[in-house]
Formats: structure tokens, C-alpha cells, sequence
């Protein structure tokens, strides 16, 4: 496996494009369980493929949160653009 796979995942991800993230993501660990299968997986590989997955999870975690908030201030502003009911206009004079 090179750097430019794991760049490859890491900018799918950063860019939001969770599709092809995944996608790439199968790629990569499937390449991995072949390493691993064929006993030629070294130490420093495990250790890029979790650094990997544990920057992918903070990253997707936080898009998460990022769209939930957005999601509750949708929900905010939706209040305030339903219309209050009105109560019939009432004339009031002074005398």
C-alpha cells in the first residue's frame, strides 16, 4: 500500500465525500487482509492503518456533529417562519 491510497482516503474524507471514502476505505482493507493473510503485514503498517482510521473517525465524527447543529438551526428558524395565529383586529377608540 503507498501514501497515495491513504491521501486518497484522507481527502475523500475531508472533503465530505463519504461515497467514495467508503469505497476507498474497502479498497484499503482489503489490500491490508491480504497482507495480513500472506504474513507480510509489518508492525508500521498496523500502526498507519489505525492512525488512519482513528483520524478518519474524529474527522467524520465532527462532520456529524457539524450537520446536526446545522440541522438544529433549521429547525430553529423553522419556528420563527410558521405564522402566529392572528386574533381579529380590534379598533379601539379614546374617548
Amino acid at each position: 500500500m503507498t501514501s497515495a491510497r491513504t491521501a486518497a482516503i484522507r481527502r475523500a474524507v475531508a472533503s465530505g465525500d463519504f461515497l467514495r471514502a467508503t469505497g476507498l476505505w474497502n479498497e484499503y482493507a482489503r489490500l491490508l487482509e491480504g497482507e495480513i493473510s500472506r504474513g507480510v503485514c509489518t508492525r508500521a503498517r498496523m500502526e498507519e492503518a489505525r492512525e488512519l482510521l482513528e483520524w478518519s473517525r474524529r474527522t467524520v465524527a465532527l462532520a456529524r456533529t457539524h450537520a446536526q447543529c446545522r440541522l438544529d438551526a433549521l429547525r430553529v428558524a423553522e419556528q420563527y417562519l410558521q405564522e402566529a395565529p392572528r386574533s381579529p383586529a380590534v379598533l379601539r377608540t379614546c374617548m
